[in-house]
């Protein structure tokens, strides 16, 4: 009887002890898995941004964003362009940066380095006034003129009417900054005349800007 007893002692303790080593391996499994998965997330955050203000309904596709959209967005990059103080020159060109397309990342980022340095040397201002936005919902482009007024100290050293073109990219739910420079104010989309080649696109803008806080 006594037998018997230890027999089936045994066999619940076996079966316990197989029960445990299943879940023991369940558990190592599920965390190799886990471990896995969070490396091959690793670096792969992403990052969406959007105009701080949305000031009117809009719709996106998957390549496209509809005319408010790109009004917003140009509004915005002009600011953080050519609203430019000794103060928020760094922290605008870092802002800026986030919405630069791959391809013109590094030349913005080289020009709009060299522009905060000279804005902060020469302690210089620019303020962009805009009179007219003009939207190319087909090319999405927009098409922005006004007045540049230049600031050093307290004196105001200069008023000058300015065109700039602004070439938008949406695209995997992201919209990014393709190319800002300046063209005329009569025909910033140059419609009229035919536009300068690619190569001085992206930091174009970025260059004048500084350019302008320096005069």
């Amino acid at each position: 009887m006594k037998l018997e007893w230890l027999r089936g002692d045994l066999a619940r303790t076996r079966r316990a002890s197989l029960l445990l080593a299943g879940l023991l391996v369940s558990s190592m499994l599920s965390t190799l898995v886990l471990a896995l998965l969070l490396a091959s997330l690793a670096g792969r955050e992403r990052v969406v941004v959007v105009p701080p203000t949305v000031q009117k309904t809009f719709w996106v596709e998957a390549e496209r964003a509809s005319p408010e959209y790109l009004e917003q967005m140009a509004y915005f990059l002009a600011q953080l362009v050519l609203n430019v103080t000794p103060q928020s020159a760094e922290a605008q060109s870092r802002i800026l940066l986030n919405y630069a397309a791959p391809s013109a990342y590094g030349e913005l980022r080289t020009a709009m380095a060299a522009n905060a340095e000279r804005v902060k040397r020469d302690g210089s201002s620019t303020v962009f006034s805009p009179q007219d936005l003009i939207v190319d919902e087909a090319r999405q482009r927009v098409g922005l003129r006004g007045l540049l007024t230049t600031f050093i100290s307290d004196r105001r050293v200069s008023e000058v009417a300015k065109g700039y073109v602004i070439e938008l990219q949406f695209a995997a739910g992201r919209i990014v900054l393709k190319t800002f420079r300046e063209t005329s104010p009569n025909d910033p989309l140059e419609l009229q005349t035919r536009p300068v080649d690619a190569k001085g696109a992206s930091g174009g803008a970025a260059a004048h800007a500084g350019d302008a806080a320096a005069r």
